[in-house]
């Protein structure tokens, strides 16, 4: 999977395409590789976005003042204008992101926390069963991140480190299968190797086992 740290990452825009996206007044989702899709949140076709929502005026209004580019994405952006682009920083707009990416993200890496979900039944089931063995969310994340194509955007800090994530899978049944082999093939060498002893097992384990197909 390919990571963008936003922290260093700046997302670059067609100067024109841009401009016409922002005085036209409607809502927009901007991608990470830089395109504007036009539409409302929960209409936009599922990308990763780093702003989905309406822009601020640049000209103002009877009610509203006019907002300088800067700040035309909201107080957590910073846009600038270089030339033919629009050059835009969303360090600070983490909160934003992942509410952009609400409906079809396919996991949250937050700094306290880790990952706590996969957003896809199947890969949340077998972590309900691999867990038995503890084998976990961030032990089959890292697995896919290695050996799936998808994106992950996140904020990378190395001192103190921290680190916040929103990934995006490509092919989500692709994936599903292939942590479902990874964790079998983890569970079944424990087993040859007597890490698991199969006459001394949990009623959970038992279940755990059988949803893998190790035992009858």
């Amino acid at each position: 999977m390919k990571f963008y740290n936003l922290l260093n990452h700046r997302v670059e825009l067609d100067k024109k395409s841009f401009l016409n996206a922002v005085n036209a007044q409607k809502p927009i989702g901007i991608t990470i590789d830089g395109e504007i899709v036009e539409g409302e949140k929960e209409s936009l076709p599922p990308r990763p976005y780093i702003f989905a929502g309406r822009p601020k005026s640049l000209t103002g209004s009877a009610v509203a003042k006019a907002t300088p580019l800067a700040k035309i994405l909201g107080e957590n952006y910073d846009v600038a204008d270089e030339g033919s682009k629009i050059v835009i920083s969303a360090e600070k707009a983490w909160e934003e992101i992942v509410e952009a990416n609400m409906p079809w993200h396919h996991y949250i890496d937050a700094g306290g926390e880790g990952i706590t979900e996969f957003n896809d039944k199947r890969l949340d089931d077998i972590i309900w069963y691999s867990c038995e063995f503890g084998i976990n969310y961030r032990e089959v994340a890292e697995f896919l991140e290695e050996n799936m194509e998808g994106t992950v955007l996140c904020i990378e800090i190395e001192e103190p480190y921290r680190f916040n994530g929103c990934a995006f899978i490509d092919e989500i049944d692709k994936a599903a299968d292939a942590a479902f082999d990874f964790v079998r093939s983890e569970l079944k060498k424990r087993i040859d190797e007597g890490r698991i002893d199969l006459d001394d097992l949990e009623s959970e384990e038992e279940q755990a086992l059988r949803y893998f197909g190790l035992i009858g």
